[in-house]
């Protein structure tokens, strides 16, 4: 009997019932990620691991925030909804940026890496043939290809962390975080947020 009415009770859950808890957690989590970057503010290229991590929880949040909103706008208030949206795309995609480029120069810098240690063999005593010489000057211009996409990558990456301490010290951002904020108490449900969870959530799930 328990079981039946146990059944019952997750039959009748209303969508907001569901969606609303939901956002509230990854509110509660993106406003966490925000105070754990801000104690750890370090450039990450000079060591501020704390802030790279906190950033990209804070990107996760951020992202699962809007996904929500987009998934499951029919239950929410459209015009709060996508405004909220729109800025948190903004503020995601201007934290991804520095990463993006860190991961970019990493790979490039393996490829290269890989180019020059595979066309490189330890040369052999009295081998001076041209093959020995083309992959000896391979290893040459994949060296110097390597130091100037260091240094043109580190560049943007040193701009584009700048863009984002700009970015998050912004009258847009602490908009943002308000509006956050806000969601992690109270959030904007639509009228059709009183029908049942699995009429109004099944399928765009």
């Amino acid at each position: 009997m328990r079981r039946h009415d146990h059944q019952t009770t997750q039959a009748d859950l209303t969508a907001g019932a569901v969606l609303a808890p939901y956002l509230q957690e990854q509110a509660a989590e993106f406003l966490r990620s925000l105070r754990l970057h801000r104690e750890s503010s370090a450039p990450t290229d000079a060591g501020g691991l704390g802030a790279e991590q906190a950033s990209v929880a804070l990107r996760r949040s951020a992202r699962r925030i809007s996904g929500t909103l987009h998934t499951f706008r029919a239950t929410l208030d459209t015009a709060w909804a996508e405004q909220l949206r729109t800025e948190l795309a903004w503020l995601s995609g201007t934290l991804a940026r520095e990463h993006a480029y860190a991961t970019r120069l990493n790979r490039l810098l393996e490829a290269l890496h890989a180019l020059s240690g595979t066309s490189l063999p330890a040369a052999r005593k009295g081998s001076d043939t041209a093959g020995d010489k083309e992959r000896a000057a391979l290893g040459v211009g994949a060296a110097r290809a390597g130091a100037l996409l260091e240094r043109q990558l580190t560049l943007a990456r040193t701009r584009a962390h700048s863009a984002a301490l700009q970015a998050l010290g912004s009258a847009r951002f602490h908009a943002v975080a308000d509006a956050v904020a806000l969601l992690a108490s109270e959030v904007p449900l639509a009228s059709s947020a009183g029908a049942p969870a699995e009429e109004m959530l099944h399928g765009p799930a």
